[in-house]
């Protein structure tokens, strides 16, 4: 009896050899057949096959759902890059690959035959933060980049990519989720969008200023040829010229403004002081400033931020002249993300129409009877120049609200 037990026990023993091995190294392909086992050698032998069945479900499941994520990453147009903390990398998707150098890249280091300085920005890239980088980029037939000039290879030239990055874990170890999304198309149409407005607005202005100077002219040359034009008449005609020449170049010259914003001198600035100057020029009662994180210090060209704020607070104190009870409140505070810190202004006037709203922006576009149209458009410019988004709400009959969002 003790021979059958012995003889039991060493097969069970190397049953569960055999699978801790085919667990240890992936290979669920072990099944034992049932044939003439009996009792608990076939009990043993049916767990076995269970474990072994449940386990090579799992992987293939697991297998599936990698390829499936696999594949949706790969459409992705934007290039990810996943490196860990001392740069070597771990994955990217079939748009990194064939986008930027054309292989696939084991240090981000190898990304300097695009630019030099690029593996250390990402590598020093804040999570929350964006850098705008300019490529040189190849399509799927070529490499990219310096290195990758040769000939055959066919370049499609410098882009603009907007580069992120998000901190993870996988397993105990960090790893960063690097995205390069291209953002050249954007900017073509924007760009184009823009000229196309440009050119409507230039040709709107000019025009409404040439047709009545050409058609005065006009007037002007008949009486003089028949001598039947009167003093009065001539000094009229005269004015209205004049004035419509001193418009087309007032014209001119906020054009000239919209060209000549510089570039921002950044320094450090505490959101409290920069409130207290703007309390100094707008004491009026109809003014509320409710400040939080008055110590938080953001970096500025502070004379830019404060023609900013001194437009958006001109224009909320004139569209509240004929409130009852007027009022205008400035508030400051700081992102749930502590990424962002908003400047809202926001008066109780009759608000702003939504065809209206839709071209707030738009250089030279005003509803104001002398208004240069260009406050604004110049607004916009600015606070984009900083890295920082401005936006407008409003509600008819109630109230609107400009924010300045900037990096914190």
């Amino acid at each position: 009896m003790s021979i059958v037990n012995n003889l039991f026990n060493h097969k069970s023993n190397e049953r569960m050899r055999q699978l801790i091995e085919a667990i240890r190294t992936r290979d669920f392909s072990l099944q034992y057949s049932l044939d003439h086992l009996r009792g608990e050698e076939r009990n043993l032998a049916e767990q076995i096959n269970e474990v072994v069945n449940e386990f090579r479900e799992t992987t293939l499941l697991q297998e599936a759902k990698y390829q499936y994520f696999g594949t949706m990453l790969d459409t992705i147009n934007a290039f990810l890059i996943v490196a860990d903390e001392q740069g070597k990398v771990h994955w990217m998707n079939r748009a990194a690959v064939d986008g930027l150098c054309g292989f696939s890249i084991h240090h981000l280091h190898d990304l300097q035959v695009l630019d030099e300085t690029l593996p250390e920005m990402m590598m020093q890239l804040k999570p929350g933060l964006q850098k705008l980088v300019q490529l040189e980029t190849k399509t799927s037939e070529g490499a990219a980049g310096k290195k990758a000039l040769d000939a055959g290879n066919q370049h499609a030239g410098k882009a603009d990519f907007v580069l992120s990055v998000v901190n993870f874990f996988n397993k105990g170890f960090a790893y960063r989720l690097y995205t390069l999304q291209n953002v050249q198309p954007v900017i073509q149409k924007n760009e184009t969008d823009a000229q196309q407005q440009l050119v409507r607005v230039l040709t709107h202005e000019i025009m409404n200023s040439l047709t009545p100077i050409i058609s005065l002219a006009d007037t002007l040359c008949e009486g003089v040829e028949q001598d039947t034009l009167e003093h009065d008449d001539l000094l009229m005609a005269l004015q209205a010229i004049n004035r419509r020449s001193n418009g087309l170049l007032q014209f001119v010259e906020n054009y000239r403004k919209l060209q000549r914003i510089s570039k921002p001198q950044f320094e450090d600035v505490r959101i409290g002081d920069l409130v207290a100057d703007l309390q100094h020029l707008y004491p009026d009662s109809i003014f509320h400033y409710e400040i939080e994180n008055e110590d938080q210090r953001l970096q500025m060209d502070r004379s830019q931020i404060e023609q900013v704020l001194i437009n958006l607070l001109k224009n909320a104190q004139e569209a509240v002249e004929n409130e009852e009870i007027p009022y205008v409140r400035l508030t400051t505070h700081l992102s749930s993300n502590k990424r962002d810190f908003i400047i809202s202004i926001t008066d109780n006037g009759k608000g702003i129409l939504p065809e209206v709203m839709e071209r707030i922006f738009v250089p030279f576009f005003t509803t104001k009877t002398n208004g240069s149209g260009i406050g604004l458009s110049i607004c916009k410019q600015i606070v984009t120049l900083h890295g920082g988004t401005i936006t407008a709400s409003s509600k008819l009959g109630d109230k609107t609200t400009f924010s300045v969002v900037l990096p914190a």
